[in-house]
């Protein structure tokens, strides 16, 4: 990206960065400018749809959870936009078209529980590993906030964009399990 390198290159000169700094600063930047970037186009996509609402509440969930769980992650950035609007677009279609009940929610809230529990966090293999104690508590924050999302569903089950919760925190333990499994496929492979 142009503007990542722009804006490397001058906090790099400016700030005097040594090669490390100058590493993290640069990888931050991608980061943060995909991210923003790929967050405006699926706004403006959604917003044609009439999802708008339902896309900024589902995309604050995820961007919670996804922080401290992980989970899938793709090479180029066309592919990480299409999964991505693919992602909250069965979100929004399934909480739009799909009726569940309570006892479906708590069987959906156990899975995404032990899921998280057992897998997460899963790194990028652009992101160095972390310790033991980082993971951990990465873990306990995931799991705090799928237990905080569904509480919310729970005491206020009549408010529609608590079942996103429900469908963006199942979709994103799917998603640790596939990546786990990418993950040890691409270790026998």
């Amino acid at each position: 990206m142009i503007l990542v390198e722009r804006l490397h290159r001058y906090f790099k000169k400016e700030f005097n960065l040594c090669e490390l700094d100058s590493i993290k600063l640069k990888y931050s930047l991608e980061l943060i400018i995909g991210e923003v970037s790929k967050l405006t186009i699926l706004f403006f996509l959604f917003w044609t749809l009439g999802k708008t609402a339902d896309f900024i509440y589902c995309s604050s969930v995820l961007l919670i959870i996804r922080l401290f769980t992980g989970g899938l992650h793709f090479k180029t950035y066309g592919e990480c936009l299409i999964f991505s609007g693919a992602f909250f677009y069965i979100t929004i279609f399934l909480k739009s078209n799909i009726r569940i009940d309570f006892r479906i929610v708590l069987i959906l809230f156990m899975f995404s529980l032990i899921t998280t529990i057992i897998f997460a966090p899963i790194c990028s293999k652009s992101r160095p590993d972390f310790s033991y104690k980082r993971r951990w508590q990465f873990k306990l924050i995931g799991t705090i906030s799928i237990l905080i999302h569904f509480g919310m569903y729970f005491f206020t089950h009549k408010n529609p964009y608590f079942i996103n919760s429900v469908w963006v925190i199942t979709l994103q333990s799917i998603q640790l399990l596939i990546a786990k499994g990418v993950m040890l496929y691409e270790k026998t492979a």
